[in-house]
């Protein structure tokens, strides 16, 4: 018996909404809506069910929430594991993240993984017989947008072209922040949706929208500045708090601005937006309003 007294309560109800997702036909859409179940009850967090095997060349995602978003390293702060390993060696590993200045995962969160594992093996297993392929959508299913790896290549194909025109383009990275004091989540699936629509209605349609983090969103802006950029986000961070009146959340953004002929990749300029994310969420958690910062290793930012 754990020394939590919600971790029981919290246990059992993971345990019968799993349970009661064993019957599916298809293994690993069931798998997949078990992390977005433990996921949800953890907070702004990344699931993902893993298989370690000695006798493959690395390891295979079975099942994650969000969808697609792998196991980067460059996306992720804080990882905590549980695993159940076979007498073959095999691990099935159950694992939940979250992004850069997120909260830490607390004991219960621990425990919860350690017993569910168990859970999840059953899918695990499932998924390997039926031997089918992993889903290769480029979309997230939870709100439309690019996921993680196709974003970054879609950024990829536009800069020769802007390259040639001689223009720049900027990342603009959108977080949430709390400054109401509480240990509650920064953000969730319903706060991720509400603001991706208004992201769609305030941005162009020749802008692209990306999800990198559980509750991390990117837009790529192709011919603007880090100064346009920052009046766009400041336009659209206006917005988005009409939608967070009275949830003690903040909206943040981060600012990395590619120069033509600079050879910037997209991959180093989302890890750039993303630090000035972390610097605007400090910001907005301080003050307690919204807030914005332009990456500050760009010597041409002027911001």
């Amino acid at each position: 018996m754990s020394q939590f007294p919600d971790f029981q309560l919290r246990l059992e109800s993971l345990h019968r909404l799993i349970l009661s997702l064993a019957g599916l036909p298809d293994a690993r859409t069931a798998a997949a809506a078990c992390c977005a179940l433990i996921a949800a009850d953890f907070g702004d967090a990344g699931v993902a069910l893993v298989r370690h095997d000695p006798g493959r060349a690395g390891d295979v995602i079975l099942a994650d929430y969000p969808s697609g978003l792998g196991l980067d390293g460059g996306v992720r702060a804080e990882t905590i594991s549980a695993a159940s390993i076979s007498q073959a060696g095999v691990a099935i590993e159950l694992l939940a993240w979250r992004s850069d200045g997120d909260r830490r995962f607390g004991a219960v969160e621990r425990q919860l993984l350690t017993a569910l594992v168990i859970d999840m093996v059953g899918f695990a297993d499932r998924i390997e017989r039926a031997a089918e392929p992993i889903a290769s959508s480029p979309l997230d299913e939870e709100t439309g947008l690019w996921r993680l790896s196709p974003f970054i290549d879609q950024i990829e194909r536009r800069l020769d072209r802007l390259d040639v025109e001689d223009r720049a383009g900027s990342m603009l990275a959108f977080g949430w922040v709390r400054s109401d004091g509480l240990g509650k989540v920064e953000a969730n699936a319903a706060v991720v949706r509400a603001s991706v629509e208004c992201l769609r209605d305030m941005l162009r349609p020749t802008d692209l929208l990306g999800r990198v983090g559980p509750t991390r969103i990117a837009a790529w802006c192709d011919g603007i500045d880090h100064l346009i950029g920052a009046e766009r986000a400041d336009r659209i961070t206006a917005k988005l708090q009409l939608l967070l009146a009275e949830t003690g959340r903040q909206v943040a953004v981060g600012i990395a601005t590619r120069w033509p002929q600079s050879g910037d990749d997209p991959s180093n300029l989302l890890i750039r937006a993303r630090a000035g994310l972390e610097r605007a969420r400090l910001a907005a958690a301080t003050a307690g309003k919204p807030a914005i910062r332009v990456w500050q290793g760009d010597a041409r930012e002027g911001v």
